[in-house]
């Protein structure tokens, strides 16, 4: 009598699931690292696109100055906030000659980098190693925009290194 056996036994299904969850388990870092860095490098891409805009709406503007808050963008820039994980800030002085619009990730799990960019179009980067890093949750991003001493940006309880981007 031939003995025909359909379907695989327990011991080959467990090995099956036990490489499977090995080879998930190699991935997903390597998916979440590739998801950080893309979206840092579309805040930043969002940043350059952001300066840009600024300067042509302050050389379009009969005061040659910036606007007051996002509302005053215009046709110029749509400010959406957050976007790729990231959340954005626009500030200004008062005598809207200077401003500063940052950006920073809503969560550590989309990314490490905290960006901003002021009226010099150079645009400055700051990491952040805990979560307590983070402005989502740790308050927001405080931001002093002078109008002789240029900007200054920090975190509430911080002191962070800024460096230019570009």
């Amino acid at each position: 009598m031939r003995n025909t056996r359909k379907g695989f036994t327990l011991i080959e299904l467990m090995i099956v699931i036990a490489i499977i969850a090995i080879i998930a388990a190699i991935a997903i870092p390597g998916i979440l690292s590739a998801r950080r860095s893309a979206n840092a490098g579309s805040a930043l891409a969002n940043l350059k696109s952001f300066s840009t805009a600024m300067a042509t709406f302050a050389q379009d503007s009969p005061t040659q100055s910036y606007p007051a808050n996002t509302a005053g963008f215009g046709d110029y820039y749509s400010h959406l906030s957050p976007k790729g994980g990231y959340k954005y800030q626009y500030n200004t002085n008062t005598g809207l000659s200077r401003f500063t619009y940052s950006t920073y990730p809503v969560s550590i799990n989309n990314g490490t980098k905290l960006y901003f960019v002021d009226e010099s179009n150079r645009i400055y980067e700051a990491n952040a190693t805990t979560s307590a890093d983070i402005p989502a949750a740790n308050g927001s991003l405080t931001v002093n925009v002078d109008a002789t001493s240029g900007s200054q940006v920090t975190l509430p309880g911080t002191s962070r290194t800024w460096t230019a981007k570009s």
